[in-house]
This record gives structure tokens, sequence and C-alpha cells, in this order.
């Protein structure tokens, strides 16, 4: 069998492939597939305010160093680090999970709408979706310059930093989304967003293609029955965080969908909001950055 190695940072942007895996979606195509985290943040760290402190990197070091063959990201990350990448990872197509992450208060905030985050501190991951998408949620109700973000890392440190008081707001993603709602914690925006898997040049077209058609077939699963996969998502939860339940999920907020191919005119747009806040040099090409192959032969 061909072996795999798969990155990973949170589990409900990866349930495709942990449900393609337990159901043995990937043996059938003759794959076998090897899971590794990603990096966490030092917990000790102080917030950080400059994104350009923050290597893009960071969280998804095991692909760089050759140690993972995938992983997917938000689309604006991926841009980014395949314009980085000194390995020659490349953006292959989108990714099944429709990602949601809302920004949260504390139950004692006083902070009610997305206006009174003014000059507010939230917490997010640079280079990520929680950072992307805090900034396009939040310039729609004020100046650029009001939006104060500052980098935590993973979302159980920007959950914790929130809940302590070392920031005003956090950005969320499931399970932190259903632990902050069940400890009272207060939605003021939330979105969706796409996400893209990076392959490197050495995953062949065939095995690429094979991991695909596992994974729309894990997607067509995890839609027939969303709770009975919940065991992946509640997993990330630190115990020592609480306990959550399926019970405590909306449903609704879990989107996956078959991948599919990257077009030109999304990544241009992408590409230049991007330049519009400096968060990517000159010269990210659509061209040089993505590889559509397995979205069409798939």
């Amino acid at each position: 069998m061909k072996k795999v190695t798969n990155e990973f940072s949170q589990a409900v942007f990866n349930l495709p492939w942990l449900v393609a895996q337990e159901e043995s979606l990937f043996a059938q195509e003759g794959i076998e597939v090897e899971f590794i985290r990603a990096r966490p943040w030092d917990p000790t760290r102080a917030p950080e305010a400059d994104p350009t402190q923050v290597n893009p990197f960071w969280r998804h070091a095991p692909f760089e160093e050759c140690a993972a063959a995938a992983f997917n990201a938000c689309e604006w990350g991926q841009i980014r680090r395949s314009k980085d990448s000194e390995v020659g990872g490349r953006i292959i197509n989108l990714r099944p999970a429709i990602a949601c992450q809302g920004i949260f208060v504390r139950p004692d905030s006083a902070i009610t709408h997305p206006q009174a985050l003014r000059n507010k501190t939230i917490a997010v991951n640079f280079h990520a979706g929680s950072h992307y998408l805090t900034l396009q949620l939040l310039e729609g109700f004020m100046a650029r310059e009001e939006i104060k973000v500052v980098h935590l890392g993973q979302a159980q440190l920007r959950y914790q930093r929130m809940m302590d008081g070392t920031v005003d707001a956090a950005m969320l993603m499931e399970p932190y989304i259903a632990l902050a709602e069940k400890h009272g914690c207060e939605a003021i925006l939330e979105g969706f967003y796409v996400g893209s898997e990076m392959f490197s040049p050495a995953l062949d077209a065939q095995t690429a293609a094979g991991l695909t058609r596992a994974m729309k077939g894990a997607v067509q699963l995890i839609n027939r029955d969303k709770k009975r996969y919940l065991h992946h998502i509640i997993a990330d939860l630190p115990a020592d965080l609480g306990s959550l339940s399926p019970q405590d999920f909306r449903l609704s907020r879990l989107r996956y969908i078959d991948p599919r191919p990257y077009p030109a005119e999304e990544f241009e747009r992408t590409y230049h909001w991007m330049r519009s806040w400096g968060l990517i040099p000159e010269g990210a090409t659509y061209e040089h950055l993505v590889d559509n192959r397995v979205g069409t032969s798939a």
C-alpha cells in the first residue's frame, strides 16, 4: 500500500480524512494514511500584534520539514504558504470542510455587537482562518485600524485567554464554539469560509486522486449522519476544559462538500484582498501556486 502522512490541526477541518480512515476508504484505494498533529504554540508567550513576527508555516512546520505530504488550511493561508513553501507545496483543490468560526466574548463581557469590538483585542492565529476571517467580518463595521487582532496560536489558547481576561474576545471553531456556548459565552459575529488542500510535489497524481475519491466517500457518510462522527471533534477538547456531548453541537455549523478545483478568479480575488492588508508579498500567481489536476481526475 502507498503510505501518506497527513498533518492536521483541528479535527473539524480534517473530518473527511478521519472518517475515510475510520471507514477504510483509504485502504480501498490501496493507501495507508498516517496522521500527525500540527505544532502547538508556546502557551507562555505573550499575545503578538504584528503578523510579520509569526512564520506562516509555524503551525504546519511538519509539511516544510517533509514529515507530512499533505495538509489542509484556510484559502487565504494556503495562498501565502504556497508562495512561501521551500519544498514546492502546491494547492491541489478546495478541501471538503466549509469551516465555521465565530468571535466570542466572556459571559460577563459588556461587548454585545460587532461595533463594540472597536480597538478591543481579539485572539486569532495569524496566517490562518481565524485571522483572515476576523479581518473580513469586521472591516464592514469599523475602520481597519480599529481592528485589534493578536496572535495566540491554537484555539485552545485563544479560548483560555478569552476566559481569563487576557484578551477581550476570541475567534473560535468547533469544538470550542460548543464549549463557549455551554459556558455562557456570547457570539458576536460568525462566518463560513473555504479552505484548500496542499500536497507535496512528491505525492504522485494517482495517489492524490485516490485520496480525493476516498474523501468524497467520507463526505457522503458524514452528511448522512453527522452525529456518528462527532467523537473525532469532541476528542480535540482537553479534559481539563470540560466535557461535551453530541447534543451540545449545532449540526448546521458542520458543512462538508466534495473536494473540487480551485477557480482562478477566486484565487485572484483572495490574493488582491491579502495584498491590500500587506499579508502576502507581490508575485503570487495562480499558474505557479495551484495545481488542479486532482480535482479534475478523481
